[in-house]
């Protein structure tokens, strides 16, 4: 999965999506891109993101929303 723009403004839209989708399920495509966007967050070095990686983490902790079963990490 390619992931377009910088990883801080992706993190940010993810943590506003899962806020907006607690409760309601959730397409397993969305769930992956939520986990891909945390992955990315967690290995970049080119922005400072950790304090946005945590609080994705922590948003989707509370929500529930776990990676999907069958997702791949990718680069």
């Amino acid at each position: 999965m390619k992931i377009e723009g910088s990883v801080r403004s992706n993190l940010i839209s993810a943590i506003a999506s899962v806020r907006r989708w607690n409760g309601r399920p959730v397409h397993k495509d969305t769930l992956t891109y939520w986990h891909a966007v945390l992955d990315h967050g967690r290995g970049s070095l080119a922005e400072p993101v950790g304090e946005l990686v945590a609080e994705l983490e922590s948003e989707l902790a509370r929500a529930g929303k776990k990676p999907p079963a069958s997702s791949h990490k990718s680069s």
